[in-house]
């Protein structure tokens, strides 16, 4: 599979694209999380936003038949794809949002097979180097933005119409957050997502798929969604202290993460934080059972370039609405 050659992707960075992921997570946010403003010109991606742009290069009916596309796919019998998790690389300078050309290159760089027969699972690595042209259109080093590893697991089918609902030790988180926030996922969200990643991926969008077919309760929500959540309250979060603090907001320069268990449409969510010195924290994702379901480590750095945002008044280590407010009661912030 590593031998598998995969086109380059492009894309237009189109602010609309960044926008309306924005608008969908406004209400899932912390409230005075920011949100970007469409008057404003030039701002920088949030990260994660990187994933609502570069959709595979694939026409639908090669979709396989969850709803997957088969770029990265080992072919039969592991037909059943999980986002098992990544890291993701960011450089200072960021990527603008302006109408343009963007380029992903993709390759898959590492293929891994592990269990026992006949319940094995592949693990495969995709690598994305993101960039934007300079020097006369042409693609350098210099206009690269983002470096990405994603890690995806392919399994076996069930054996039966019916599949086994998966009973799942639950995993506590070792320590208490400095910073969490609650929020519930809902269909229409998911729906939201999938559409605005181009991902068909049933288990998102069909209940009664993954009822009968994947054996969970409900929609699972997409792991490149709960990054882009977990990503936005560390950005959140980090701003309010430097705001509080008097000293300049560092921005992301590192995450690595993995999925370990699934979360589900219509069930609470808690995202958490917690700083292990000035620029690395700890980031993970609590289920509705309390155990781990998304566990990472993040690094920030300073900003090269300011980006555009709104700015939030901070009483005592605390903050008030912004225009966008998110839900009502859902965020503790615990002043160190």
């Amino acid at each position: 599979m590593t031998s598998r050659e995969l086109p380059p992707l492009l894309d237009t960075n189109d602010p609309h694209q960044a926008f309306s992921l924005s608008h969908a997570l406004s209400d899932f946010l912390p409230r005075g999380s920011n949100v970007l403003d469409e008057d404003a010109e030039s701002q920088s991606m949030p990260r994660g936003y990187h994933l609502v742009y570069f959709p595979p290069d694939t026409s639908q009916s090669s979709f396989l038949a969850d709803g997957t596309d088969p770029l990265h796919s080992p072919g039969e019998p592991f037909t059943r794809r999980m986002w098992a998790g990544g890291d993701i690389t960011f450089r200072a300078h960021g990527c603008r949002l302006f109408p343009g050309e963007i380029r992903c290159d993709e390759s898959i760089t590492d293929v891994k097979i592990k269990g026992n027969e006949g319940e094995e699972k592949v693990f495969v690595t995709i690598r994305r180097e993101l960039a934007y042209p300079l020097e006369g259109q042409e693609y350098t080093p210099k206009g690269k933005f983002l470096v990405e590893n994603r890690r995806l697991v392919f399994m076996r089918a069930h054996q039966s119409s019916q599949a086994p609902a998966t009973q799942r030790a639950i995993l506590k988180p070792p320590h208490k957050p400095i910073f969490s926030h609650k929020l519930t996922p809902t269909a229409e969200l998911l729906s939201t997502f999938s559409d605005l990643t181009s991902n068909g991926h049933r288990i998102h969008l069909d209940k009664q798929y993954c009822q009968e077919v994947e054996g969970h309760r409900n929609l699972l929500v997409h792991g490149p969604l709960s990054l882009v959540l977990m990503l936005q309250t560390l950005q959140f979060y980090h701003r309010v202290q430097a705001e509080r603090d008097g000293k300049k907001p560092y921005t992301l320069k590192y995450v690595e993460y993995r999925n370990l268990a699934p979360l589900y449409a219509e069930e609470e969510m808690k995202v958490c934080l917690r700083q292990k010195n000035p620029h690395d924290y700890e980031i993970w994702i609590e289920g509705a059972d309390g155990g781990l379901a998304v566990k990472g480590m993040a690094t920030m750095m300073l900003r090269k370039e300011p980006e555009s945002e709104r700015p939030t008044q901070l009483p005592r280590g605390y903050y008030y609405p912004a225009p966008h407010p998110g839900p009502e009661n859902s965020t503790i912030f615990t002043t160190a």
